[in-house]
């Protein structure tokens, strides 16, 4: 990212200085956390011009025309963040505090470093000279002989110990060696791109005069949609102005997330894997690593571009998946089945169907894998365990070995555990990667 002045604002910069603000732009840091990246850039640039909440709002972060800093806080919770991430940052770094943003404020400061502290010697009477070595040696012969033997045996100890533990560690490593990747996952983490997984942060609303509710329309998926639920404006209506609120993930997404985490972990991949949540992710993740999402069509909207150019369709409510080019053989909807116990009637298992597509990310070698789902746990189940890869290896032969595919896949569960998973039938996936407003 480019570290420059607006048009209107001519300032001589110090290279020292801008070096020192790109190094924290680029740094791991603000690399995994791209809203308060694109965030601390346009306080950069603005840094000599009054800001406003409104403003940071509807330039630096997106948010549309009708953005109102009186009923969303979310601009003040995003300068906390900063905050805290640049003292974070200086802390871990060790370099010089540079910039800051004061409490209270959203402008952001360069701060010179301290001038260094004058040493002022006091005058001192001339000191007697020291005893010569040998004579010291004299003097002091039985506390050195103590201080030696001491010292060598801490040593000696330390360095023992040091030799047993990575005895110990060295077994460990050839007794429990990283599993091997199934094919599934073999082909998914070729290359060393990082591996982000990135949870699904649903939208929810609050209302001024009703500050301890939150509340969520599953026909709204973004801030500017709330007219596509007439019972919202109605609350509007009668609980004052709607805010924006987005601090939850889904449960069953992150606990999947957390299993593809172990079992990358298992095999070796851990270094590779970092996380992310959709309220905070930026679409340029899909130009930088591969790349995991997990949740439904509602709460999968960023990736809408995808989702309309597939051929399957999960409906809402997830009750079933559309097939909307049948081949010949294959059904025009996979639909939820409930299996009812034989002894009292109850319906305690049933079969959702998933949506599982391996897509191209916007750079050459990187990936998008999409987990689609009302309970995305039994997809992750199949994928990480040899049979239910070699399950999805044999499908992915029969049509034709594509590089990237959509599948369609069924999940067994009782209540809300998952008991098994098989794939039904595939596309190959032939699109380009899309690129409006992403």
């Amino acid at each position: 990212m480019a570290v420059e002045t607006p048009p209107d604002v001519h300032l001589e910069i110090d290279p020292a200085v801008e070096e020192a603000v790109h190094r924290v732009l680029n740094s791991p840091q603000f690399m995994r956390a791209e809203t308060q990246r694109k965030l601390l850039h346009y306080l950069w640039l603005n840094r000599h011009l009054p800001l406003s909440e409104y403003a940071i709002a509807t330039e630096a972060l997106g948010r549309n025309s009708h953005f109102d800093p009186n009923t969303d806080a979310s601009i003040r919770v995003h300068i906390s963040r900063l905050r805290r991430k640049l003292k974070d940052y200086y802390g871990e770094t060790g370099e010089h505090e540079l910039l800051v943003i004061p409490t209270g404020t959203h402008q952001l400061v360069l701060q010179p470093p301290a001038p260094p502290e004058e040493h002022v010697e006091a005058p001192v009477s001339e000191p007697e000279p020291p005893p010569t070595g040998i004579a010291w040696l004299r003097v002091h012969k039985v506390n050195v002989l103590t201080a030696s033997c001491i010292l060598l045996a801490i040593l000696l100890t330390a360095t023992a110990g040091l030799a047993i533990w990575q005895s110990r560690q060295l077994k460990a490593a050839q007794l429990h060696p990283p599993d091997k990747p199934n094919s599934f996952w073999k082909a998914f983490l070729e290359g060393d791109a990082p591996v982000r997984i990135v949870l699904p942060t649903p939208i929810f609303f609050s209302f001024k005069d009703r500050p301890s509710l939150r509340v969520r329309s599953v026909q709204v998926n973004s801030f500017d949609e709330v007219k596509n639920d007439p019972k919202l404006e109605e609350l509007e209506k009668m609980w004052g102005p709607i805010g924006l609120e987005q601090s939850y993930t889904v449960t069953w997404d992150t606990l999947a997330g957390i299993q593809i985490s172990r079992y990358l972990d298992r095999i070796g991949q851990g270094r590779r894997i970092s996380f992310e949540v959709t309220r905070d992710s930026s679409l340029l993740s899909l130009e930088q690593a591969n790349v995991i999402v997990l949740g439904t069509d509602n709460t999968l909207r960023p990736m809408k571009e995808y989702t309309d150019t597939m051929n399957f369709v999960m409906t809402l409510g997830e009750d079933r998946v559309i097939n909307t080019h049948p081949e010949p053989g294959e059904e025009s909807a996979y639909r939820r089945v409930y299996k009812n116990d034989p002894i009292n009637g109850i319906s305690v298992r049933h079969v959702e169907p998933s949506i599982i597509a391996l897509l191209p990310g916007r750079a050459p070698g990187l990936k998008v894998l999409m987990l689609e789902s009302r309970d995305t746990s039994g997809m992750v189940s199949l994928l990480s365990s040899n049979a239910g890869s070699n399950a999805v290896e044999d499908m992915w032969r029969k049509h034709g070995s594509p590089r990237f595919f959509e599948m369609v896949t069924m999940t067994e569960l009782e209540g809300n555990t998952p008991l098994r998973s098989w794939p039904v039938t595939m596309h190959a996936y032939t699109k380009a990667p899309p690129s409006k407003n992403m």
